[in-house]
């Protein structure tokens, strides 16, 4: 049975209870920062979010798979670039969704490939995006069973979903080449203002960095490179999104859409313009980050010892 008292990104023995949200309790790690939300009652599996009105109004804005190349993606792709300038590399990308950064890959060449338990977005991928062979709802049990092993392993916006991240790491770990890297992407803990969706059933774990690297270390990893995103344009984009939500609905992401055809209309435009306006708020962000403040995302390139 999971200890859900332990800490399992520093190993501490004991989590303190801080409090509830809604019926999950909320436990907090004095040691690293790393909090968790815990009802064992509640089982995270490919339905909670294949019914998801938020995931499933995801793919009506998914028609251009360069449209959801993100900040953390883009960090990886420099990484993967400088490593393996000739693309001679095994990618596996760890909840993958409709596989558009496997797609991203594959157009660099790299030997990529993608897994996720979101049947609706495989789907999606495998249809819009051509990628038939190259993603799959397999599992880590799976793919250790086949033999299989990968140069690089990324779990973008990932950890905070699992109920068990030891059990994850340890499978990535084994699928890892030694000397190969993973790629953890997820929420900064310390991010300026929290939007709905940090918060379970969607998210289960919040990471500070100390605990992101006192995870990444504990199962075998040697961090290095660390980054921690600040970008106003995400953060009011996320914002005047909340205006658009209806409150009293229940998502995973804290309320569906309303009058969603024109969303996905004004969602397409502001993904389109996100290069645009990323440029434009950049000045804002390197003072912003100067002075501390974070939004949303970190990221952590560890290499397997």
């Amino acid at each position: 049975m999971l200890n859900y008292k332990k800490c399992q990104c520093c190993d501490r023995t004991e989590m303190k209870i801080i409090g509830r949200v809604g019926d999950y309790e909320k436990l907090n790690c004095q040691g690293c920062g790393y909090v968790r939300f815990v009802n064992a009652s509640k089982e995270v599996n490919n339905t909670l979010y294949e019914t998801d009105t938020d995931y499933n109004d995801d793919l009506n804005v998914a028609n251009d798979f360069e449209d959801f190349i993100q900040w953390n993606h883009n960090k990886s792709l420099q990484y993967l670039k400088s490593k393996y300038s000739d693309g001679n590399a095994s990618v596996l990308d760890l909840g993958c969704f409709t596989g558009f950064f496997v797609k991203k890959l594959l157009t660099l060449g790299f030997d990529a490939c993608g897994i996720d338990f979101n049947n609706k977005a495989l789907e999606y991928g495998k249809t819009q995006y051509g990628l038939d062979t190259h993603i799959s709802n397999q599992t880590l049990s799976e793919l250790l069973m086949q033999g299989k092993r990968f140069d690089v392993i990324t779990l973008f916006e990932v950890i905070e979903h699992l109920e068990n991240i030891e059990e994850v790491f340890i499978q990535v770990s084994c699928l890892l080449k030694t000397g190969g890297a993973i790629i953890i992407s997820t929420p900064n803990s310390n991010m300026c203002w929290r939007p709905a969706l940090d918060n379970p059933p969607h998210h289960l774990s919040r990471f500070t960095p100390n605990a992101l690297h006192s995870c990444a270390t504990r199962f075998g990893f040697q961090p290095i490179h660390s980054y921690e995103q600040m970008s106003l344009y995400d953060l009011i984009r996320n914002y005047v999104g909340t205006f658009f939500r209806e409150k009293q609905i229940s998502s995973l992401r804290g309320g569906a859409f309303k009058n969603k055809s024109s969303i996905r209309a004004l969602r397409i435009y502001m993904n389109k313009m996100k290069t645009v306006g990323s440029f434009v708020c950049l000045p804002f962000d390197k003072v912003l980050h100067a002075f501390g403040l974070r939004y949303i995302c970190q990221l952590v390139i560890a290499e397997k010892q």
